[in-house]
């Protein structure tokens, strides 16, 4: 058992260490950015030579024996969430999240814009508590609402002690106001992929990202880029937050489409809470 745990925990670590050292035309396996020593770029860069873009999403699976989940996978994500196809989740607990301030560490990873926590933060799903590893945007939104795609999404990435996943996935819809806490993240977007920004004197606090009522959508599911490993509770939230329309337009300009089309939902259960 010890084992496996560990074996585990160190696919989840791969999955969610993958440098940044690419061009913006290229992109690595896993969503995530730590800072690696010389000795670990260099292991990286050996191990990590399946790049992969969002222009052929269908052929992830072919790229690399790592990615099959990508193709044959049977509880893929992101889903198309049919509200009328839910089940009530009787015995399900509220969110909680007890989320720090954190200095700024935004990096441009070469397929999303990404904000690393210092993993002080962590939430509380189902009575199991996660660690909050990052959170990163896509547009336009990857999960669907009754086919409905939404302007963008935010995950946000935890991990437990055991190393499952939990990712927090919020819509983003347009509306009339600039979002101030957005703005603070937006305004320091690298635009070149592979650069990092960290500044000490700014401090965010991810609770920000989520809207005040946290009812949500829960199924089990993977991550959504190769190696699309099938690892993921997802609490998908039924309300959204919203930025302004120059906001939604700022992203844009980096990134218009990192998303991956919904896949089969295959029998899998949709809880509501």
């Amino acid at each position: 058992m010890l084992k496996k745990k560990i074996l585990l925990t160190t696919l989840v670590a791969s999955l969610l260490t993958s440098t940044a050292l690419f061009a913006s035309t290229q992109t690595h396996e896993g969503e995530s950015h730590l800072k690696l020593s010389h000795k670990e770029k260099a292991h990286t860069a050996k191990t990590h030579t399946s790049h992969w873009g969002y222009e052929d999403t269908k052929g992830w699976g072919a790229l690399n024996p790592k990615y099959s989940d990508c193709s044959t996978g049977k509880r893929q994500s992101p889903i198309d969430i049919e509200t009328h196809n839910t089940t009530e989740a009787l015995t399900f607990k509220d969110i909680f999240v007890s989320y720090k301030d954190t200095k700024l560490d935004i990096i441009n990873n070469g397929h999303s814009i990404q904000v690393n926590s210092d993993k002080a933060s962590k939430a509380i799903l189902n009575g199991k508590e996660f660690k909050l590893l990052q959170f990163h945007f896509h547009s336009l939104s990857e999960h669907t609402i009754n086919s409905k795609y939404s302007d963008m999404e935010v995950h946000l990435v935890h991990q437990a002690e055991d190393g499952e996943l939990a990712v927090i996935g919020v819509m983003i819809e347009e509306g009339h106001k600039k979002n101030d806490f957005m703005e603070q993240i937006f305004k320091h977007m690298p635009k070149k992929a592979g650069e990092e920004i960290i500044d000490n004197y700014v401090k965010l606090n991810a609770n920000n990202l989520l809207p005040n009522d946290r009812a949500y959508y829960h199924y089990m599911g993977s991550l959504t880029t190769p190696p699309c490993t099938q690892i993921v509770q997802w609490y998908v939230l039924q309300n959204p937050i919203l930025i302004s329309k120059e906001q939604l337009e700022h992203f844009r300009e980096l990134y218009k489409a990192n998303y991956r089309p919904t896949q089969a939902v295959n029998n899998r259960i949709i809880l509501k809470k």
